[in-house]
């Protein structure tokens, strides 16, 4: 019935997801292990030098980024409304992928990279039919930028847009080109703050090379990921479906999607980003195929019982540690 209840497009639906959502936060935050130190890697973050001095603030910061993109996943805009699935089941997917690992909490750059990227995403699948989407387009390529500067592995997903922009689009080479010159802005505007510096070169250099700073753990292996192996792979069965159901809207999105989750796999497997880490990169497109997966379920009590799983997930995974 729970899974009947979030699927339903009323108001206590809507209440009771962002109540389960609010409560893994909390519950993680104030169950953060004591030893969940940040590595002195990312005080030399272009960006997050500042975290030194107010380290006790940083946790907060992460349920904000965490916060903001678990209501930016919530956007259904045109096509999307019925190829990204239920938008409540959608988000309690994505806020349990990302808080099973207790010091998700303690990564900005990564919760900052995962929010520029699904915005990125987002606003790439409202495109879709429409005539005109250069301003659109021009933004995508400046969020994919922006994401590349908190974690220098996001730069990897440009391949991913231009194939996304190569099925969602008509392929009009205008587009292509202002995408590549949203991208190219980014490092300009990047050189336009430096140049105050007194060594301009040396300060543009860190912005990059801090982005591409090494892998901090996130988490050990836990109870929490051993919950959600199975469900991760129902929604794997899910992911293909959706290339052989549905209309023609439906499967391009699908593509996308799955090349989204190919290229977060690439950068984790090639370019050195930590596992941990890629599932809070990939945790839209796995939280958009859980939830159709818990959908398409005809039983209603198989679904509330991977549904209670998924949101249990967190918590166990502060509880008891492996």
């Amino acid at each position: 019935m729970l899974t009947a209840i979030l699927k339903s497009k009323t108001i206590a639906a809507f209440v009771l997801s962002y109540l389960l959502g609010i409560g893994m936060l909390v519950f993680v935050l104030f169950k953060l292990p004591e030893n969940g130190s940040i590595n002195d890697l990312l005080f030399t973050h272009w960006a997050f030098g500042w975290v030194e001095k107010t380290s006790d603030f940083l946790p907060y910061l992460g349920i904000i980024l965490i916060s903001v993109t678990a209501v930016v996943s919530r956007l259904r805009i045109g096509e999307t409304k019925q190829a990204l699935g239920n938008r409540n089941v959608s988000m309690i997917a994505f806020v349990a992928l990302i808080m099973v690992q207790p010091n998700a909490l303690i990564r900005p750059d990564i919760l900052s990279a995962m929010l520029l990227s699904t915005a990125t995403f987002l606003l790439l699948l409202t495109t879709y039919k429409q005539e005109s989407a250069l301003s659109e387009i021009f933004h995508v390529g400046l969020l994919i930028g922006g994401a590349s500067l908190f974690a220098g592995q996001s730069i990897f997903l440009i391949a991913v847009v231009l194939f996304s922009v190569l099925i969602l689009r008509t392929g009009n080479w205008k587009e292509w080109a202002v995408l590549i010159l949203g991208l190219v802005m980014v490092s300009v505007l990047v050189m336009m703050v430096t140049i105050w510096h007194e060594n301009p070169f040396l300060s543009f250099q860190r912005v990059i090379q801090s982005a591409w700073s090494g892998s901090i753990e996130t988490a050990h292996f836990n109870l929490g990921h051993m919950m959600l192996i199975p469900v991760v792979l129902m929604s794997f069965g899910g992911m293909i479906n959706s290339l052989t159901a549905g209309n023609v809207a439906e499967r391009n999105f699908a593509l996308a999607n799955i090349g989204w989750f190919v290229g977060v796999l690439f950068m984790v497997l090639i370019l050195g980003l930590g596992w941990q880490n890629g599932i809070i990169l990939a945790a839209f497109p796995l939280s958009v195929y859980i939830g159709k997966t818990l959908e398409n379920i005809k039983r209603w009590w198989i679904a509330d019982l991977i549904l209670l799983g998924l949101i249990a997930a967190p918590f166990i995974s502060s509880l008891w540690r492996l």
